[in-house]
């Protein structure tokens, strides 16, 4: 079975680096830099698993939280960035809050094992 991964961040070098590890689990990717793209991946691709960067020019992770929540979305969704830990957990509760499976925090910058076990944890759920 191929999962389908899909991936927001305006960093294409992070990006790469997830697309590697994930193809290297068997998942299917689509990366995206921008809110309008994200949309249009996420009605079309329909992603088994989103990785979702909270902080990006022009919208934010929060605002694509609320975009997963209003549709529905069925994806397990694991937040990934820099911020303060409190930030990032705040951004995961929020998730849960509005009905989101929220999958895990992935912290910036991005240890290799810690992806590949995550995102390996995510196809056995």
């Amino acid at each position: 079975m191929v999962f389908r991964l899909l991936m927001i961040d305006d960093e294409p070098s992070i990006g790469a680096l997830v697309g590697r590890v994930a193809e290297g689990l068997d998942y299917e990717m689509r990366f995206v830099m921008h809110a309008d793209a994200f949309r249009a991946a996420h009605q079309s691709f329909d992603p088994d698993v989103i990785i979702l960067d909270l902080s990006m020019p022009g919208t934010d992770g929060i605002e694509l939280l609320g975009y997963l929540a209003a549709e529905k979305s069925r994806a397990k969704v694991v937040i990934m960035s820099g911020f303060d830990p409190g930030i990032r957990d705040g951004a995961r509760l929020l998730g849960e809050g509005r009905g989101l499976t929220m999958a895990g925090i992935i912290s910036k910058p991005v240890r290799t094992a810690e992806l590949r076990n995550t995102l390996e944890k995510l196809k056995t759920k």
